[in-house]
């Protein structure tokens, strides 16, 4: 019989689609849109379910850093150059721009953004979904293939989706629903293996993210 607290747990993952949902398409708001999934849902979750995570933040040892800085230029290099040979036929620039301006974005917001993307942004959401989600719903053997893991990934990607379409063709936004679940499987495969969420969180931050980052200057800018 599935746990009281389970459920709750269950029920807490799908608020970030009403999140989403509020923020983006009711506030027409990128600022409410961040405090509503993080101020509101990530946070409290994460304090009331701290003792799942608060064991798990030993630091990375220095090979575990070489292979992450090295993951982090060359995935930043790849996605640099990808999309400016290929981002024109996958990314709606003229949709992207209308779609940040709508929600309040300003150009004096690139810094401030990018720095919260890579350091705030892959903190909350690694202890609300490895750390809390994840932990709640799967112990420390399960298999990583099994439906705790899998729902647990399957609904962080779901709602990046929510954010993807506004920036890609539709024709793409499957594949960047499988990236980011691929993402978000590997991230909890790497938590289970270090038995720490710190190398999840700069993984998160400093390769994925940071390519999300250099995505955004590039349409903004490009």
């Amino acid at each position: 019989m599935i746990s009281a607290n389970k459920l709750i747990i269950v029920a807490w993952s799908l608020v970030p689609w009403f999140c989403m949902l509020a923020g983006l398409h009711y506030f027409h708001s990128i600022l409410w849109t961040f405090f509503l999934y993080h101020g509101c849902c990530a946070i409290p979750a994460i304090i009331w379910k701290r003792h799942h995570w608060s064991k798990h933040l030993s630091r990375p040892t220095a090979r575990q850093l070489i292979i992450l800085l090295v993951a982090a230029l060359l995935f930043g290099a790849y996605t640099y150059y990808a999309y400016h040979l290929v981002g024109t036929h996958i990314f709606n620039k003229q949709r992207a721009l209308a779609s940040l301006n709508f929600r309040g974005f300003r150009p004096d917001w690139l810094i401030p953004m990018s720095i919260y993307f890579v350091t705030i942004n892959p903190l909350i959401e690694e202890l609300f979904w490895r750390g809390v989600v994840l932990n709640e719903l799967s112990s420390r053997d399960t298999k990583i293939f099994s439906l705790p893991v899998l729902w647990t990934n399957f609904l962080f990607a779901a709602w990046h989706v929510m954010v993807v379409r506004l920036f890609v063709a539709p024709l793409f936004l499957y594949v960047g629903f499988m990236i980011v679940l691929s993402v978000g499987v590997y991230l909890s495969w790497m938590y289970r293996k270090t038995d720490s969420l710190v190398l999840p969180a700069l993984w998160h931050g400093l390769v994925f993210d940071l390519a999300v980052v250099i995505l955004l200057w590039s349409v903004v800018l490009g």
